[in-house]
Parts: C-alpha cells; structure tokens; sequence
C-alpha cells in the first residue's frame, strides 16, 4: 500500500474481457488508479519505475526528449549514467527535494527523467536539475532578484566552511529537512580596502514555508 498512501490513490488489478488467457499466456495486466489527477500521474510514475527496474528498457526505449506544450503535462530528458547517480541521491534524496522545491513530479524511469505538472513547476524542476550539475564544477549564476521562488543570504566568508559542512552534509540536512535546494552562487561581496571577500551569497529555493525555514 506504500504507492497509495504516498499520492491519496486506490490501485488494483482489473479484470477484463480476456484477462484469463492474457494471464496464462503471460501477458499483459490493467492496473487501475483512482484518485485526483496528480496523485494518479504519481503513482502512475512510481509503477513504470518499478517496470523499468524489472525489465530495462521496457519503458525508456520508446522515449525521447520531450518538452510539453501544454498547461499540465510531463516533460521528459535523457541523463547519463553519472548524472542519474548524482540527480537521484543517496535513498533517492535528491529526487525529493527537487520534487518539493518545485512543487514537481520527479521520477526516473530508467535514465529518463519524468517532470509532470504545470509548465512553471516543470520549468523549475528543469532549472534546478540543470543548476545542479552546474555546482560539480563551482559556484552557480543566477540572475536571481528578479525570481519570486529565491531567498538569498549573505553568509560571511569566514562561515562558509561552517553552514556547508563536510562534504555538504550540513546543507543537505536543512534542504532534505525544508524541502529546498541551496547552493552558493558566483555574487559576492568585497572589501574594497583589501580585495578581499568578505560575504558570500547563499541561494534558496522553493516553496515560501520552505525557503523561511531554511534561511533561519
């Protein structure tokens, strides 16, 4: 029941005009969703994931980079080997507060990244995916001020080690904890006396109530 408490769903296997033979022949099943329309396509997700798990290739095979024109829908990219490992997480952790920060369905299917919901939370998902891989090679630009879905923090120079933590451990907590994302960006500010960085600019993204939590 773990897949219908996760999106509010009721799912079952549906009998069917020729259900019989389709099963002792080895053939194909109908699994049934009910529910509102977002917990069906999150569900929906989590049971090609566990297709694709099973037999590779079965689902991503067929598609292709795709981009939805419509007000709600899914849009879908191919990732490399590495970058799934990266995008994904450790339990999948990554994957989740990409999904909570955008307020997007985020599922790998495979190496294909899954983004449903409207065109602005595929957007985001979309930017912080790419931003994510951007922060393996240094800080990350941004034009932020102008993004409602941004809190920015100056951080002095001298703390950074400090609210980064090893190997990003500290940040990770807060953001699986207020399901954002934080990373620093390429801005920040110098003292003109002595060349030097004196503050630098953390980014925070997501949700309102997310974004709150994690600046204080």
């Amino acid at each position: 029941r773990t897949m219908e408490d996760e999106w509010g769903v009721i799912m079952f296997f549906a009998e069917f005009k020729g259900a019989r033979k389709e099963r002792q022949s080895g053939g194909m099943e109908k699994l049934a969703m009910f529910g509102e329309r977002r917990g069906r396509r999150g569900a929906e997700l989590k049971v090609l994931s566990a297709v694709e798990q099973k037999k590779p290739g079965y689902i991503s095979s067929s598609l292709k980079n795709y981009i939805s024109d419509e007000d709600w829908g899914t849009d879908l990219r191919w990732l490399k080997d590495d970058e799934l490992s990266y995008a994904l997480g450790k339990r999948g952790m990554t994957r989740k507060k990409l999904a909570r920060a955008s307020g997007c369905i985020v599922e790998y299917v495979g190496n294909v990244v899954h983004m449903s919901g409207n065109k602005r939370q595929r957007v985001r998902a979309g930017q912080y995916l790419d931003w994510l891989f951007q922060q393996l090679a240094g800080p990350v630009h941004v034009d932020y001020k102008a993004r409602p879905d941004c809190t920015v923090v100056e951080v002095p120079t001298a703390c950074v080690g400090y609210v980064t933590g090893n190997r990003r451990e500290t940040l990770g907590k807060m953001e699986e904890e207020w399901g954002v994302l934080m990373f620093f960006l390429d801005s920040y500010k110098e003292d003109p006396d002595r060349h030097k960085r004196v503050m630098e600019r953390l980014a925070i993204f997501g949700l309102p109530e997310g974004r709150a939590g994690a600046e204080l």
